[in-house]
């Protein structure tokens, strides 16, 4: 491909208008007009070619038999795979060359841009985990990028292996509970064992673990009786065990004596029992600024509850501002109630005094089949399956799972298209119900169904909306006599993300459609919905066949709470059981994270950060009127989960050390905070800012390191921590164009597809100066003849 003429030196094109003016002054001087025609045009070529005219030419190349790489993993984790693997398939690969790394580390992505040439491809014989050096899918991308393709080739484990890995904070309160979770991994199938889980020492759990996937937690909770560095161990026992060392795993607690509270009530509540059992409390009836103390923090943070604003709690800005933990509980004289409105106190909170109406949350994609065949009528003289199908969507976002939502509407048939994209449902039900209600049968009845289109769609909405998502299939479930859009909707089911239901209406019990040999093909949720029972389906929890699903309903006692966002550390893997018979109305500002709602949306408990510190606003009070069912068991625990958040670290700040757990072998990053430098014996700490230091070691053996009495676990490598093939490096590999073959399909297929993508374009300059000079040399030789001819016929 040819591109437009450039110059490499266009300047010197100014002299060709100088060039012609002498030309024509010549001309009016009656000079020789064939001579000053020639070297006006002689000298005017010649200047073009002096400016090298050129144009830009593409060209595409494709290698008959391009450079084929593989890339062999021998490093300590391959031990449970077949090894002889790389050797047999390079073996069937003609111009092919191997080179193998080995150790108790991985640098995959480091090994994919070593090799990468372009042009070429590299065959990757590896379990698809990388722990060292470069980012493995930032060097997939920048090897795309080179004109190298990246090829995998699919692996099984031929050993059986597990890890075990204990996840937790690295701090925790004398006396309070403190939860963490031990994880099982396994290289694949089915797997029984024993799990040993010792608190210094003791045993405080044991239990045969038992599954049938990749992975197993067992969330456990233990008080510690002293404060310092404690030590957790697990362990773990199975008949068969390629790799010993990773069967046990350390972690080292720092425990710290209960945090100063602070607590600003009237007199005792719930609210104040559950604070005194986590933390040394302080109950004061007055907020008073210098009780917060100065330089190092007499509390960790305060509590307002129920307070009415006045100016003595302007203090509490700088507090906040510095690094304090505040909770904020409501009441009868607080938020709405109390004055808070532009305050300066409503400064710093997460939310804002004025009733919320509020937009947003999940977004729901509902998928509904208007095929030709959903005109056919479920009894004689009765409904028509799309009748059926339009009450079921109507009631089903009526339920208060889908309060929070905003709803999504596709319809598919012969075609497939967008009727409204999300929407929230609160304020806009009549409009969704009408939209739902005024939908009519595609024509045509033989046409072969688009659900797979539909799925696209509803794909791309879901990608648009940036938030969590879910999908519901509503539809006759007439899919298996159309093989390529079953497949095909199988497919784009599993890759989609969320969690899909599908939902298959019947005209009476046993009749047969698609619906389930496609959610067995997909992983989908099946629900079958028989006609005439009910119509109210509950996310989560759609009817079994036969089962007619009761209705939930509000009780009488007050409103129901729900968690909105289990991502948080309040809130994650926490039950929640509580109802309140009051609230505060308020609106969360942009940035606060909702994390308790009412099923309406209304918020309950927002949270957000304040220049350094933490602040929550409980929108409901501290058990005395309102919410008693918030302050006890199991629902409690939002209460201390709620200020211990706000406390964030316990520690004192004078002297404090940040370190995770490490890994034998793996650089580990330590960060003191001390007045004066720290002694760290073989380690020069290096200042970072105000009274705060950095260090990194690599420990080479596995135990407890000491850096003053703050203790840090040191594991196994990290090589061993994660066992089996990656199920998602495939995902990886085809992400950037490459593809993974069996050993089986190495010899038929790579050659091929590594042919096709070898293609290498390469973009050449290519200068036309001589045909100007061949032009100017050309018109010379003939002016300079034609006088010849002239003077010898005078």
């Amino acid at each position: 491909m040819m591109e437009g003429l450039y110059f490499s030196e266009p300047r010197l094109l100014g002299l060709i208008p100088l060039i012609l003016i002498l030309g024509l002054a010549s001309l009016r001087k009656g000079r020789n007009r064939l001579l000053v025609l020639s070297r006006t045009a002689i000298f005017c070529l010649l200047v073009v070619a002096l400016a090298n005219p050129y144009v830009t030419v593409t060209e595409t190349t494709s290698a008959r038999r391009p450079i084929i790489t593989v890339v062999s993993d021998l490093t300590a984790s391959m031990e449970i795979f077949d090894q002889g693997a790389a050797e047999r398939v390079q073996a069937g690969l003609p111009d092919s060359t191997i080179r193998s790394f080995s150790g108790t580390a991985t640098p995959l992505g480091d090994k994919v841009l070593q090799y990468a040439q372009q042009g070429g491809a590299l065959l990757l014989v590896t379990d698809g985990y990388s722990n060292r050096g470069r980012d493995l899918e930032e060097a997939l991308a920048l090897a795309r990028s080179a004109n190298t393709t990246v090829f995998a080739l699919e692996m099984a484990p031929i050993r059986e292996d597990r890890s075990v890995e204990i996840s937790g904070t690295n701090t925790a309160v004398l006396g309070g509970e403190y939860p963490f979770t031990v994880v099982v991994r396994s290289s694949g199938g089915e797997f029984d064992g024993h799990l040993t889980v010792r608190a210094d020492g003791a045993v405080i759990y044991q239990n045969r673990i038992a599954g049938d996937g990749r992975s197993a937690s067992i969330k456990i909770s233990h008080r510690f009786p002293t404060t310092g560095t404690h030590i957790l161990e697990a362990s773990i026992s199975f008949p068969t065990d390629a790799i010993p060392e990773n069967d046990r795993y350390q972690k080292a607690v720092y425990v710290v004596p209960k945090p100063e509270v602070l607590l600003v009530a009237e007199g005792e509540s719930p609210l104040s029992r559950v604070l005194s059992d986590h933390y040394r409390l302080t109950v004061s009836p007055t907020f008073r600024a210098e009780e917060l103390g100065a330089g190092e923090k007499r509390f960790k943070a305060v509590v307002l509850d129920d307070q009415r604003y006045g100016p003595e709690l302007s203090g509490l800005k700088d507090y906040v501002r510095e690094g304090g933990g505040l909770v904020v509980v409501g009441g009868r004289s607080s938020f709405d109630f109390g004055e808070y409105r532009n305050s300066s106190l409503e400064e710093i909170l997460p939310v804002k005094s004025v009733p919320s109406i509020f937009e947003g949350g999940k977004t729901t994609v509902l998928i509904m089949d208007i095929s030709g065949s959903t005109r056919r009528e479920m009894s004689v003289g009765g409904a028509t399956f799309l009748d059926y199908e339009k009450a079921l969507a109507i009631e089903l976002l009526k339920a208060p799972e889908f309060r929070d939502d905003r709803v999504a509407l596709v319809v598919f048939g012969t075609e497939a298209f967008v009727v409204f994209t999300p929407t929230p449902i609160v304020g806009k039900e009549i409009m969704i119900q009408d939209r739902i209600s005024s939908l009519s049968p595609q024509p045509g009845a033989q046409e072969e169904t688009q659900l797979n289109v539909g799925l696209a769609l509803a794909w791309d909405l879901l990608n648009a909306s940036s938030s969590e998502g879910e999908v519901i299939v509503i539809s006759d479930g007439r899919i298996r006599e159309y093989p390529e859009v079953f497949s095909e909707s199988a497919r784009m089911i599993q890759e989609m993300g969320a969690t899909v239901h599908l939902v298959e209406v019947k005209a009476f019990e046993g009749a047969a459609g698609g619906f389930r040999d496609l959610a067995a093909e997909s992983g989908a949720e099946y629900h079958p919905a028989l006609y005439p029972g009910s119509v109210t389906i509950r996310a989560g929890e759609m009817p079994e066949e036969g089962e007619v699903p009761e209705v939930e309903e509000v009780p009488a006692s007050g409103y129901a709470l729900m968690i909105a966002n289990q991502n948080h550390y309040i809130t994650s893997d926490l039950a929640l059981a509580a109802n309140a018979t009051g609230f505060n109305d308020v609106t969360p500002k942009p940035g606060g994270q909702r994390l308790v709602v009412m099923l309406d949306g209304k918020p309950i408990l927002t949270s957000w950060r304040y220049g350094l510190g933490r602040v929550a606003a409980l929108t409901t009070d501290d058990g005395t009127a309102w919410a008693p069912e918030v302050y006890s068991a199991p629902s409690s625990r939002l209460v201390s989960r709620m200020v211990n958040w706000a406390i964030g670290d316990p520690r004192p700040e004078a002297w404090r050390v940040d370190a995770e757990d490490g890994w034998a072998g793996t650089p580990l990053q330590l960060t003191i905070t001390s007045p004066s430098p720290p002694r760290i014996e073989g380690v020069e700490a290096e200042r970072v800012g105000e009274n705060r230091y950095s260090a990194v070691i690599t420990p080479e053996e596995e135990g407890i390191y000491a850096v003053g009495d703050y203790g840090i676990a040191v594991n196994y490598p990290l090589e061993y921590r994660f066992v089996g093939y990656n199920p998602d490096f495939p995902r990886l590999i085809m992400s950037t164009g490459g593809m993974v073959f069996t050993e089986e399909e190495v010899a038929r297929s790579l050659v091929e597809e590594a042919r096709k993508r070898s293609e290498i374009t390469v973009q050449e300059r290519v200068s036309r100066r001589l045909p100007l000079l061949f032009l100017a040399l050309a018109i010379f030789l003939g002016e300079v003849i034609a006088r010849r001819l002239g003077e010898v016929r005078r």
